[in-house]
């Protein structure tokens, strides 16, 4: 074979080459029947909106991140947050598709069957802890009997854990003064409560106030950091270690019909902790808190952001002990167990 001819050949296997692909059915450098479209996309989307209930706190910050740093746009899911302190029924009754709440309110609608289960963690620990003035008697957790102690209300995570926790270790029980979180904290400088389970940005707005002296007013005990009576050891935390705060909760019908919905969602809310995580003072982040939190001082955001745990793995030992608390109180009749949990969300947050 001439050295011509043996070009001519190499040529035209190449040439062949380059040209199957376009017979085979696409351009030459379409992607591989190997690699599915759908895998490589992801869940599918709906293109509907998604609404969120919301009642303003920064333990929602992941929310607010995701939101205002088009973390939800960027993956082609449209959101619409809704600000309103009915989230948990407008979920159970179908006008919002998530809500972000302590998880005791959630686990009673659970428990009775209404529409609405978890689907992730938003925070942990709980950052609840008791607030007491400077000059309080109370050194040790039996002097706490009888208090009357401002606190959201009888089935709220942390008073749940310190009542528990008081009765069992302690044998001593308070009074509740239910009340909001700026209404107990107005309440302890009125003194007309001698102590406030507070939660952060609280807590740190607590510890901010002076007297006219121009010193601190308040302080916490029994939260795992102080030392209350001065003996040198450090107070356990009556709210128990690490407990976990809010979940992130949906309506069972917008989990059947919109899953990928969800499922996008909740990576926006993990890549929004991540950022958050990084640097929880960093100025836009403040920002973004102060933005849908303004009632609360920059300082206190700035002081209370790095308490603030964001995860979305759900603790479901601690949740559904919780619900054992729930059906201990009277509040509900039967523990849920695992069925607190969305089944399609094992294995992504629990």
């Amino acid at each position: 074979m001439s050295k011509k001819i043996g070009a001519l050949l190499v040529l035209g296997a190449m040439a062949l080459a380059l040209i199957l692909p376009v017979w085979a059915g696409g351009k030459k450098d379409a992607a591989p029947a190997t690699q599915p479209a759908a895998q490589a996309q992801g869940p599918a989307l709906s293109g509907k909106k998604i609404i969120v209930a919301d009642a303003n706190s920064t333990h929602h910050l992941n929310l607010y991140v995701a939101y205002e740093k088009g973390l939800f746009t960027k993956r082609g899911l449209e959101v619409e947050i809704q600000q309103t302190n009915s989230g948990v029924a407008a979920v159970v009754g179908g006008e919002a598709d998530i809500v972000f709440n302590c998880p005791t309110g959630v686990i009673t609608p659970i428990a009775k069957g209404q529409d609405i289960i978890i689907i992730s963690q938003v925070k942990i620990p709980c950052t609840s802890v008791l607030v007491v003035p400077v000059n309080s008697p109370v050194k040790n957790p039996v002097d706490l009997k009888n208090f009357q102690i401002a606190g959201l209300s009888n089935t709220c995570c942390a008073v749940i854990s310190i009542r528990d926790n008081l009765k069992s270790q302690y044998s001593t029980e308070f009074e509740l003064v239910a009340l909001a979180p700026g209404a107990a904290l107005a309440a302890l400088e009125g003194s007309t409560v001698k102590a406030a389970i507070l939660e952060e940005p609280f807590v740190a707005e607590a510890l901010l106030l002076k007297d006219g002296a121009g010193k601190l007013k308040y302080k916490t005990i029994f939260d795992g950091h102080s030392d209350a009576n001065g003996d040198g050891v450090t107070d356990k935390n009556l709210a128990g270690e690490n407990p976990p705060c809010r979940t992130i909760n949906a309506n069972t019908a917008f989990l059947r019909d919109r899953l990928g919905d969800a499922k996008v969602f909740i990576e926006a809310i993990a890549e929004a902790d991540q950022i958050i995580l990084a640097n929880p003072v960093a100025a836009d982040i403040v920002a973004i808190a102060h933005k849908y939190v303004p009632n609360v001082s920059e300082q206190a955001i700035i002081n209370s952001n790095p308490k603030l745990g964001f995860t979305t793995h759900l603790d479901t030992q601690h949740l559904i002990g919780y619900a054992q608390a729930l059906v201990n109180q009277g509040t509900i009749d039967k523990n849920p167990g695992e069925t607190l949990f969305a089944p399609d969300f094992k294995g992504i947050t629990w």
